[in-house]
């Protein structure tokens, strides 16, 4: 996945909403039943998470799907 891009904003979004809400990776890994490393794999933009995993992921952040995919 060298030099995909879209994988590194999706980790950025993620990890700025992330902040924003005030929540841990093993918060946000509870809440929506993924492993924190997968978590953390996604924010670095080293996995190629599912929209289903997306959708956990913004339910779990209490945001629209479309908000993580918002500046892809």
């Amino acid at each position: 996945m060298r030099g995909n891009f879209f994988y590194d904003r999706l980790g950025r979004c993620l990890f700025k909403i992330r902040e924003k809400k005030r929540l841990s990776q093993e918060n946000v890994a509870l809440l929506c039943d993924v492993d924190r490393t997968y978590i953390s794999r996604i924010e670095k933009g080293k996995a190629n998470p599912t929209i289903k995993t997306l959708r956990k992921i913004a339910n779990a952040l209490r945001v629209k799907l479309w908000r993580l995919l918002k500046n892809l």
